[in-house]
């Protein structure tokens, strides 16, 4: 049992060490900007108007199907607003529109498939998983088959996945604190 754990924590370590690549020490050709003192403070209250949020939601949240499913309490527009922002981050924007510029229209091809996937998960997906009570891949996988590999593949699967998307995600937010900040 030690042995696959060392091999996991290997792998996740190599992992991470490609993180410490993924952009330069310095950004060459970018200007200093002076302090913008209203960008950083509205960064503040965003941050801070973020966390009470989070606080006051995880004060309602009882148990696991509360979490996954906000206790059933929210609107089909509150949900719609939820899977927009899903979509809306800097790893999806930075990563499908460096796709389209490097590969033109074969990646403005690999975009459209978001929006088929979507309806695909609803209509065939959706009703089964509720029905079924399940919320993740590792608990459907695990409901048919051996739960423990399951849920080591399925986690070593979500890491991996997550590691590539961080890095995506974590230039973009240093890009816009570089630009807040005026770093």
């Amino acid at each position: 049992m030690k042995r696959p754990t060392q091999i996991i924590a290997g792998i996740a370590l190599a992992l991470a060490a490609c993180a410490a690549i993924a952009a330069p020490g310095t950004m060459e050709g970018i200007e200093k900007q002076p302090v913008n003192v209203s960008a950083i403070a509205m960064f503040v209250v965003f941050v801070m108007s973020t966390l009470g949020i989070t606080y006051w939601a995880a004060s309602k949240t009882k148990s696991t199907a509360d979490f996954y499913t906000a206790g059933g309490g929210i609107t089909g527009f509150q949900n719609g607003l939820a899977i927009a922002g899903d979509y809306m981050s800097a790893a999806t924007l930075l990563g499908l529109s460096s796709l389209i510029y490097a590969k033109g229209f074969d990646g403005f091809i690999y975009t459209i498939s978001f929006f088929v996937g979507w309806p695909i998960i609803l209509f065939l997906m959706a009703e089964r998983l509720r029905n079924l009570g399940k919320f993740t891949f590792a608990d459907i996988a695990s409901y048919r088959l051996d739960q423990g590999k399951i849920r080591t593949f399925a986690a070593f699967g979500s890491l991996t996945v997550v590691c590539f998307y961080l890095i995506v995600q974590m230039v973009g937010a240093g890009q816009l604190i570089q630009l807040l900040f005026g770093l």
